[in-house]
């Protein structure tokens, strides 16, 4: 094992600001808290008011994937457009001490703060709507309303908490053998059945090569990368509109001599594969899995050191 992260709430840095610290500096916090924490010190918020803490989460919620309230991960265009990308302003959330928030952003910035925004924020990476488990508290969404109060200005009322639950998650990382990645690319006329073919070498040869307990994926990048699985029926519906191909390689083993091997075998495509192969890649690395398990609340006990101070560095 090399490291196990919990997902702390806001409590150690409510302590933090109360002890007199102006920056905090933190390990693995759960993505709300770093909003919910200056808000209960600020309002003086009491730890088992389950609704105002419950609003203090959904603002760090809405702000957390940085520009996307704003319109930075909304953008689609033709379908939703945004304008000013290059600019876009980060959000603001301002909330009162009744748990009322206001989602806005700085005056003179790119993008727009509306409705649709707010909502696809509000539901980004949510499981349960009625169950949103935070450290702090579970978010119960299912009553909340969002109302465009003027240009740039949304209003989000009606949400509601449950108490905070007794385990916490936490993720565990550990060593598990290696990786490798290559990629080589066939354009031009013919592109898809060029690497196509070089995919169906790659994989003979590895076969022939390679421990039979190699773990081996092909992409072709551009046709059947994404949505395509180790059937290739994708692939086959696309073949006739792409002249643009990059096969990739992901390989892992225990060994990492068989991993550098199966990578190698990609190399050899340069001259040992079908035609007009090119901008070969490689790259290995040592392995790092995780696992994420949850952690009764009364085993974990975080610390908060003061540093600084006058006459102090």
């Amino acid at each position: 094992m090399v490291a196990a992260n919990v997902y702390l709430g806001a409590d150690a840095l409510i302590e933090a600001m109360a002890q007199g610290a102006q920056v905090v500096i933190t390990g693995r916090v759960a993505d709300p808290s770093l909003a919910l924490a200056p808000l209960c010190y600020y309002h003086s918020w009491a730890g088992d008011d389950w609704d105002k803490l419950a609003a203090g989460a959904l603002a760090g919620h809405l702000i957390e994937c940085g520009t996307q309230v704003t319109g930075g991960y909304f953008a689609d265009p033709g379908v939703k457009e945004v304008p000013g990308m290059a600019s876009l302003g980060y959000p603001l959330v301002e909330v009162e001490r009744n748990g009322r928030l206001v989602g806005t952003k700085p005056p003179g910035t790119g993008g727009l703060v509306t409705e649709q925004t707010f909502k696809e924020q509000l539901l980004y990476e949510i499981h349960n709507p009625a169950a949103y488990i935070t450290p702090d508290v579970v978010i119960d969404l299912e009553h909340v309303r969002v109302r465009q109060l003027a240009k740039d200005r949304v209003e989000a009322t009606g949400v509601r908490g449950k108490p905070a639950p007794d385990r916490l998650k936490t993720t565990v990382s550990f060593l598990d053998g290696y990786q490798g990645e290559a990629e080589i690319s066939y354009a031009g006329p013919n592109a898809f059945a060029r690497a196509n073919l070089a995919r169906e070498t790659l994989r003979q040869r590895l076969a022939l090569r390679c421990p039979a307990n190699l773990r081996a994926r092909f992409d072709l990048i551009g046709i059947s990368s994404v949505f395509d699985g180790d059937s290739q029926l994708t692939a086959q519906t696309l073949q006739d509109a792409a002249n643009d191909i990059r096969l990739r390689l992901a390989v892992e083993h225990a060994d990492k001599s068989v991993v550098e091997l199966a990578t190698q075998e990609l190399l050899a495509l340069y001259c040992c594969g079908p035609a007009g192969g090119g901008g070969v890649r490689r790259h290995h690395t040592q392995r790092l899995k995780t696992a994420s398990y949850l952690v009764p609340r009364q085993q974990v006990a975080p610390a908060v050191t003061l540093h600084g101070g006058e006459g102090n560095e």
